[in-house]
């Protein structure tokens, strides 16, 4: 797996991954992540994201709408974000560095 893959999934990892439902923020982090990586032409596939759940023990829900905005994404499809600029500069710099 590219190592922008794996820093972004680490990125999901931080998150409550043992609920079906993503609090709030992260569910617009993660958004603007898939966005961001989208825009560098590395969109995060929704299999490598079920992969990864399923091997770290994520909830399933969790790890199906993670795995379904991913894929919504990276498709050109729209995604709301309701809670914008969780997404910090920090972490756009760290992905952009796995480039």
């Amino acid at each position: 797996m590219p190592a922008l893959t794996d820093k972004a999934l680490e990125y999901i990892d931080n998150m409550n991954t043992s609920s079906s439902a993503a609090h709030p923020m992260d569910e617009s982090r993660a958004k603007e992540m898939f966005k961001f990586l989208k825009d560098l032409d590395n969109p995060i596939s929704a299999n490598d994201i079920r992969s990864h759940g399923a091997q770290n023990g994520w909830d399933s829900g969790f790890t199906k709408k993670m795995a379904e905005w991913a894929d919504k994404v990276a498709s050109g499809g729209r995604v709301v974000v309701k809670h914008p600029g969780y997404f910090s500069e920090n972490m756009q710099k760290e992905l952009r560095s796995k480039l």
